[in-house]
């Protein structure tokens, strides 16, 4: 009896050592993954954040002949080179000034290995106002894998013939993931608290686009107004607050 159980203890001891180790090396497995992932996100945000990414938001005074004096070509962005999407199909916004005439507005889409993406035309009203474009979804579902960010181009056209004269703007989208928990309270909030919660996030393209689609169906709602309003002041430009959002039309090329 008594070998029995001094056999018994032996296995019980190994079973709990065996027990121990397993549980230490499951934890050294994850924290290895966890930080792993984590340096490989550091070294993103690190490459996004010091690289001294081009930007330009707005024309910077640089301009043909198309835009009054005193008027900006401006898009509806934080003043950084990087703003985060969650979606595979960001809507890009900004404001377009009164011309002479309507004018064409050249969307380019460049990976980080400055290889073209995507390319369109907008044909923009001569009125004036805020418009935005799309990215399609195919962009992100045939881009690289390790390619998360994505340069931007907005050119106004003033001439065809003299596309030196063109004013351009420029940025970058960084695609990110939502956790599950965000992604319920995103689901389960109006407009207004989606858009607070992406602003939150610094989830700029999205936080706008929350509340741009209720402003163009209820453009008279004073909340949503009240919403956008305090958004644009966030980012200094509270100016274009209470400029109309003005479908557009892309053009074939």
């Amino acid at each position: 009896m008594a070998i029995f159980n001094n056999k018994s203890s032996k296995v019980l001891c190994f079973l709990g050592i065996y027990f121990i180790l397993d549980c230490l090396l499951g934890s050294v497995l994850i924290n290895t993954r966890a930080e792993h992932e984590y340096s490989r996100h550091q070294n993103k945000a690190d490459k996004i954040s010091y690289q001294g990414l081009p930007h330009n938001r707005k024309d910077g005074g640089s301009r043909g002949n198309c835009i009054a004096r005193g008027r900006d070509f401006v898009a509806l962005v934080p003043d950084r080179a990087v703003n985060k999407t969650a979606s595979a199909s960001p809507e890009i916004f900004f404001y377009v000034p009164k011309t002479q005439e309507s004018k064409d507005i050249e969307f380019l889409l460049r990976n980080e290995e400055d290889e073209l993406i995507y390319k369109t035309l907008v044909k923009a009203t001569s009125k004036g106002g805020i418009m935005s474009v799309k990215v399609p979804e195919l962009v992100k579902e045939s881009a690289k894998e390790s390619s998360d960010n994505f340069h931007w181009y907005l050119s106004l056209i003033c001439d065809n013939n003299k596309r030196s004269q063109d004013i351009v703007l420029e940025g970058w989208i960084e695609y990110v993931e939502l956790n599950n928990s965000l992604k319920d309270k995103i689901n389960l909030s109006n407009s207004i608290k989606k858009a607070n919660l992406y602003q939150q996030e610094e989830i700029w393209y999205d936080a706008l686009l929350a509340l741009a689609e209720q402003k163009k169906s209820n453009s008279n709602q004073t909340s949503i107004q009240t919403e956008w309003s305090q958004m644009l002041e966030s980012v200094g430009l509270s100016d274009l607050a209470s400029k109309p959002i003005i479908e557009v039309e892309l053009v074939k090329e």
